[in-house]
């Protein structure tokens, strides 16, 4: 074998193994959406509390991707996406141990550690095994293994809760971790850290994650304990107090800041790209798939494997539009393909928000795959909006930001839609609140359009400034 075939197998295997670790931590954390319902029957609890099982790990990786971003230039790569592994073995495990949803929630926090380390690590295992001429193919490899996990998820953790029980869906990813990690201890290189020394803004990370928290459990509690409780009060204070903190620090104290703020002030472009990034996700992602599970399974009393199919139509049409949306950006301004796909967005809500009980899975599927094309329309014409708005020596930094206003925006809604759902139960009633939950996450889409339309308002005053 001539030396560059040799080189081709090696960065075959390193595309194999980082698609891997890109295709478990949405295969993981899809599975869980349909065991959310069956988690909240067999303990006992509120559903709007069982959200923060899927929220938890996204929590963590809010406030962690980007930190471990930069450790791994120090500590190395392979190094980290192993550990990721292993915390993600060991979380999965005891998650099926679980006694209680609040060892749940806690274990998924665990969870969320792992993932970012494992998420942090395989873009960067891609971008440096291959040359820049060929970096975009891989690179798109490693996306569809995402859209893969994400599409595969809710069907066999359907199939698992149905016939095994929630726990499954656990004890199931164990021996995928397992796997994963031999693969990658065995066949991934390590590469040479910098260790150029640079800081890691953990103050930083632990302010942002705290005070986040605390937002979060302020909406969940607010309409159990009502919004003018003291304890809904102080939580949301508090946060916002410790967010406040967040940003002095980044602005003020931190030598190498966990997200440069000032990035947001300096290109307007960059800022309404991520602020159309946080509403989306609110609007079209976890939140979606959790009220969709809820309702297959309390509403229409149908099992968890129909939740799981049903989800499909939206991860289908998305991931048959994606490409084509990406193909049109080039012939079309991405701006006007973004907005389009939120008006999408928002036409599906508002119709699902109109579901009775004549309406039975087939209805359901149909208004959730019109939801799916317009995620796939905004999602590609997006990416290239937000990493066009800086330039080239930055693109690091739109990266790791773009990431964390995903997982932002991802937990966000999922934490509206449990405190919507707080204090609900498989009565008439709970299906109302579904509903209404519909029509709130389409308002968050209304603004999604917003800003779109603003970006697009913003990038002509520009134009017109130069």
């Amino acid at each position: 074998m001539s030396e560059p075939q040799k080189s081709m197998g090696s960065k075959g295997m390193v595309l194999l193994i980082a698609a891997a670790g890109a295709f478990l931590y949405p295969l993981d954390n899809s599975m869980l959406y349909v065991a959310v319902p069956e988690i909240a029957t067999v303990m006992a609890v509120d559903p709007g509390l069982v959200t923060w099982a899927p929220t938890a790990s996204l929590v963590a990786m809010v406030a962690l991707f980007i930190p471990f971003g930069r450790v791994s230039d120090v500590w190395g790569r392979k190094r980290l996406f192993e550990l990721g592994m292993v915390v993600s073995l060991v979380s999965a495990v005891l998650s099926g141990l679980a006694q209680d949803v609040y060892q749940l929630i806690g274990l998924r926090l665990l969870q969320g550690f792992g993932a970012s380390l494992i998420v942090a690590n395989s873009w960067a295992l891609v971008a440096e095994a291959f040359p820049s001429n060929e970096r975009g193919r891989a690179l798109g490899i490693h996306t569809f293994a995402t859209f893969l996990g994400l599409a595969l998820g809710p069907v066999i953790g359907g199939v698992l809760v149905t016939s095994l029980g929630w726990r499954s869906v656990f004890f199931f990813m164990a021996p995928v971790y397992l796997v994963a990690l031999a693969l990658s201890l065995i066949k991934l290189k390590g590469t040479v850290p910098s260790g150029r020394g640079r800081g890691y803004d953990f103050l930083g990370a632990l302010s942002f994650m705290a005070g986040f928290v605390l937002l979060l459990l302020s909406l969940t509690l607010g309409r159990t304990y009502g919004w003018g409780s003291p304890l809904v009060l102080g939580l949301f204070g508090f946060g916002g107090g410790l967010l406040g903190l967040f940003a002095y620090i980044e602005l003020r104290v931190a030598r190498e800041p966990m997200m440069d703020l000032r990035v947001f002030t300096r290109h307007r472009q960059f800022a309404f790209g991520n602020m159309a990034t946080i509403l989306h996700y609110v609007t079209a992602h976890q939140g979606v798939s959790t009220l969709i599970a809820f309702y297959v399974q309390w509403v229409l009393k149908e099992s968890a494997s129909w939740s799981g199919i049903i989800l499909l139509a939206k991860f289908l049409t998305m991931a048959l539009f994606s490409p084509f949306s990406g193909w049109l950006s080039d012939r079309v301004h991405p701006r006007w393909l973004c907005t389009t796909g939120m008006g999408l967005i928002v036409v599906s809500l508002i119709w699902m928000s109109m579901m009775g009980p004549e309406h039975g899975l087939g209805d359901v599927f149909l208004r959730l795959s019109v939801l799916g094309v317009g995620v796939g329309l905004f999602a590609s014409p997006n990416i290239k909006l937000v990493m066009g708005s800086l330039p080239q020596a930055e693109l690091g930094i739109a990266s790791g930001t773009l990431g964390t206003s995903r997982s932002l925006g991802g937990s966000l809604g999922l934490v509206l839609v449990g405190g919507m759902l707080a204090g609900g139960t498989e009565s008439a009633d709970f299906g109302g609140m579904v509903l209404l939950a519909f029509r709130v996450l389409a308002g968050f889409g209304l603004l999604g359009m917003v800003v779109s339309v603003m970006r697009a308002r913003e990038e002509l005053l520009e134009a017109g400034g130069n």
